[in-house]
Order: C-alpha cells, then sequence, then structure tokens
C-alpha cells in the first residue's frame, strides 16, 4: 500500500503553497521511494498560477538502509523511521533556495549508499 506523507507545508506570503513530501510505494520500483520539494503557485492578477515539483527518487528495497542512515537508534518499522527522522530534518527547509531540500535528500540518500535519481516537475496555467 503506498503511503504519502507530508514532511512540511507553508503558506508563504506570495501566495505559494510550499511542500515537502515523501511518497513511500512498495510497488514504486526504482522510484519506490520519492521525496518531492514542491511550489503552488495560485492565480494571482495577471498571473494564471503555476505548479514545479523537485524530487529524488530512490528503490523501494533500500527502505531499510535509508531508515538506518537517517536514525540509526530510533525503534520501530523502517517506513516509519525514515518519515520521522526526515521530518526533523528538513524542519527548516522552507528557509532553503530553490531546489535546496532536493539537493539536501540527494546528497543524504547518496551518504547512505543508495542509487538515487532526480527530476523535474513543472505545469503552467494557460
Amino acid at each position: 500500500m503506498t503511503r504519502r506523507e507530508t514532511l512540511l507545508r507553508v503558506h508563504r506570503e506570495n501566495g505559494c503553497i510550499f511542500t515537502l513530501t515523501l511518497i513511500l510505494d512498495p510497488s514504486g520500483g526504482d522510484r519506490g521511494i520519492t521525496f518531492t520539494e514542491f511550489y503552488d503557485y495560485g492565480p494571482r492578477g495577471d498571473d494564471p498560477g503555476r505548479e514545479y515539483g523537485y524530487s529524488v527518487h530512490a528503490p523501494y528495497d533500500a527502505l531499510d538502509v535509508l531508515a538506518d542512515h537517517y536514525a540509526p537508534d530510533a525503534a520501530g518499522p523502517a517506513e516509519d523511521r525514515l518519515v520521522a527522522a526526515l521530518r526533523t530534518a528538513l524542519h527548516d527547509g522552507d528557509r532553503l533556495t530553490l531546489k535546496g531540500n532536493q539537493h539536501r535528500v540527494l546528497e543524504g540518500f547518496e551518504a547512505a549508499g543508495v542509487p538515487a535519481t532526480t527530476s523535474v516537475w513543472s505545469w503552467i496555467n494557460d
């Protein structure tokens, strides 16, 4: 069963809804673990709105390795440990520059020895 966790959600003064999410999908293959830094700009004035997402992907079978890397002394299921550890590690994520959280998570996954890839997604309302 797919699990989606919001790690951080902030409504910025400029109208952007900024979120950090983690999706854990046992059937997701090489993208079974997906972290996303997401910007949702709703329509304002002459700007019709747009969205941007910057993700890091890793195989779901790397879950235990990531949980042990981020929360080596925590007890409980690997999914819970990884969610809690990333929520704590990224508590200041709204203060980072564009793609800052994506970069931070990519570095952590790589430091754990996990093969990770990145992706960028965007949508512009015309």
